[in-house]
């Protein structure tokens, strides 16, 4: 009985949850913020509407900045697939958890690399 009743309340907050990032979407749109959507294509691609992000020459904060992402802007993958790495840490934000994980990413056809929790990543064309 316990079990059930637990159960039934994760699903009422997934669906609350649901919900509100639906809401979120519609405000946000409605705001006349910009938002990229990629199209179909193949898995390979990060973008932020958040804030620019620095492209780096090597996986880490410490390496040569290459180039900025700008905001609402699509950065492709190095392969198809997205591989990640592991490199030196990063925040996001101040109040980010640190990360390690980067994404090889093409920069003026080049290899380079993008914090990977400071982008949103899916397919693009």
């Amino acid at each position: 009985m316990y079990s059930a009743r637990k159960a039934m309340r994760l699903a009422a907050v997934g669906v609350a949850t649901v919900g509100l990032v639906v809401s979120m979407n519609a405000s946000a749109t409605a705001a006349g913020e910009h938002t990229v959507r990629p199209t179909a294509g193949e898995w390979g691609g990060g973008w932020n509407d958040q804030r620019d992000v620095s492209i780096r020459e090597k996986p880490s904060t410490t390496a040569r900045k290459v180039g900025t992402l700008k905001k609402g802007t699509v950065v492709k993958c190095w392969v198809s697939g997205c591989s990640a790495v592991d490199g030196g840490n990063y925040k996001c934000t101040s109040t980010s958890p640190t990360e390690n994980r980067w994404h090889e990413v093409r920069w003026n056809g080049k290899k380079a690399y993008a914090a990977t929790s400071c982008l949103e990543w899916g397919r693009v064309e």
